[in-house]
């Protein structure tokens, strides 16, 4: 398989040379070009790595893996050693299976707008309606550009910063190659089918959840959740924010994660 796009952004501060690393993985139908005005937050204090998943971005010629341990394999071909990894939807779900796989790799696991389940299921309430999610499968068959479109507007539902983080996500779209229709099935089947709650149960590094108060996909009811099944955890909802923290909320998440590592800010 052939090794996914990556690219590095140097710590620009004076006195660090020796920073932590940081890995950004971004979610579905996206690519890592969503992390452009998130890293210079970063950059004084860390080295960043940006990374596209399988199938997406600058990765497309890629092979897109049939399971979420392979996305996690693909992963950690490119991830530093000992980096602070930073995983956003479905790139949370690939982040915590990367660290659960390869826990040598990751020093710290930060999960935002992210859940180790993203469907309800019983026993599992606090998730995306399965009447809300089986239209966007219904409508990737048909057509992929328009449930990629319904699905940024749904992301960037209930921001108060919704237009900007639309304007932002829908020029994202046309910056980088068009994710094949293997990824975005690919990644959509992983949606809906993943339930890792056991495999973060396991996870004996430190775990960092960032939620937001109004998301559509991810509810805020999360933060309930989690503690039962890692009860070490840290877990913050941002208020106001809704699936796209990163955007509207950016330096709450930047000084929540410099602080989460233990780096300057």
């Amino acid at each position: 398989m052939s090794r996914l796009f990556f690219q590095d952004f140097p710590c620009t501060g004076k006195t660090n040379t020796n920073a932590p690393v940081i890995v950004l993985l971004h979610g579905w139908g996206m690519h890592s070009g969503v992390w452009q005005d998130f890293i210079p937050l970063l950059t004084p204090y860390t080295q960043v790595r940006c990374i596209d998943l399988p199938g997406f971005g600058r990765s497309t010629a890629v092979a897109v893996p049939d399971s979420l341990e392979g996305w996690a394999d693909a992963v950690h071909e490119v991830t530093p050693p000992h980096a602070a990894v930073v995983g956003w939807s479905l790139g949370g779900l690939v982040a915590l299976m990367l660290a659960a796989r390869y826990p040598q790799a990751v020093s710290h696991l930060l999960l935002m707008a992210a859940t180790p389940c993203f469907v309800q299921r019983e026993g599992w309430d606090s998730a995306m309606r399965v009447e809300i999610f089986t239209p966007f499968a219904q409508a990737l068959q048909q057509d992929g550009d328009t449930a990629l479109k319904r699905f940024i507007v749904l992301q960037c539902r209930g921001s108060a910063s919704h237009k900007q983080d639309l304007r932002f996500m829908q020029a994202c779209l046309v910056q980088s190659p068009q994710p094949s229709s293997e990824a975005l099935r690919q990644g959509l089947a992983l949606l809906e089918s993943s339930d890792l709650r056991l495999v973060l149960a396991a996870i004996s590094l430190p775990v960092m959840f960032l939620l937001g108060e109004l998301d559509a996909l991810v509810p805020a009811s999360l933060a309930q959740s989690l503690p039962m099944v890692l009860p070490a955890a840290a877990v913050q909802v941002i208020p106001e924010a809704a699936h796209l923290p990163f955007l509207s909320h950016s330096q709450f998440c930047c000084d929540a994660l410099l602080t989460f590592i233990g780096a300057s800010a």
